[in-house]
């Protein structure tokens, strides 16, 4: 099934795969960079870089929530609403769950500035994810 601009929310297969498989590698990236974290092997600042922990929040989870939503087809909560979708929607609560646990963690501090930037890198990068869906590429002609 080909993605229509009439019906954005349908993706073709390879579409999803290719989403699917990214984010595989994604969360490949993600997961040890967070235990390493809390583990204490990777630093939770860097003081000559003020703030450049938001921008790796916005990059790593945002990239997660978009290659999970394109994942899940921009699957929508509602169905008689655009937005929210379900693949952004979970990651910024899985994202504000571990954000809150990281009360409990003696080497890591929770901020809601680390929320935000989650919570605008899922929003961008759901919505930079959903440009190929909406204006596929075309396809070169086989012959």
């Amino acid at each position: 099934m080909r993605c229509s601009r009439r019906n954005p929310d349908s993706l073709a297969p390879v579409t999803r795969r290719h989403f699917r498989w990214a984010l595989a590698l994604q969360l490949a990236l993600v997961i040890p960079i967070g235990l390493g974290a809390y583990l204490g092997v990777l630093p939770t600042s860097l003081p000559q870089l003020p703030h450049f922990d938001l921008l790796i929040h916005a990059i790593l989870i945002g990239l997660v929530g978009g290659l999970f939503d394109g994942a899940l087809g921009f699957r929508r909560v509602l169905p008689n609403l655009a937005s929210p979708r379900l693949g952004a929607l979970l990651v910024i609560l899985v994202a504000g769950a571990e954000e809150y646990l990281q009360r409990f963690s003696a080497r890591r501090t929770s901020t809601w500035s680390d929320f935000i930037a989650d919570v605008v890198g899922v929003l961008f990068f759901s919505w930079l994810a959903r440009r190929p869906a909406v204006f596929p590429l075309p396809r070169a002609a086989s012959g």
